[in-house]
């Protein structure tokens, strides 16, 4: 799944400034996203996570280990310049693997 970053509002802005409430809101959006395909969060195997400042590693790993606790997945947290939406302060790329 390609990267996903916060929800904008009517222009192109994260509807929060809140590195935490970006990550749960993120996650949310994978989860309805990996329903559409008939999977869960819990078939997540790998997840790279960029940040605009790696010291939000420490809010961001809790958020990420709750929503992703059944699977456990291989991740990656890299630090990175600017994203393309405005006041983003992360976005979040999964891979899951569907058993049918």
């Amino acid at each position: 799944m390609p990267g996903v970053q916060a929800p904008k509002g009517e222009v192109n802005e994260v509807v929060t400034e809140d590195v935490a409430e970006q990550t749960k809101l993120i996650f949310q959006e994978i989860n309805d996203i990996l329903k559409q395909a008939g999977a869960t969060l819990d078939d997540v195997v790998k997840a790279v996570i960029y940040l605009k400042d790696i010291n939000d590693f420490e809010i961001v790993s809790p958020i990420r280990a709750e929503y992703l606790k059944n699977s456990i997945p291989v991740s990656t947290m890299i630090e990175v310049g600017e994203f393309v939406r405005k006041g983003s302060k992360i976005e979040i790329e999964v891979t899951a693997i569907i058993n049918k």
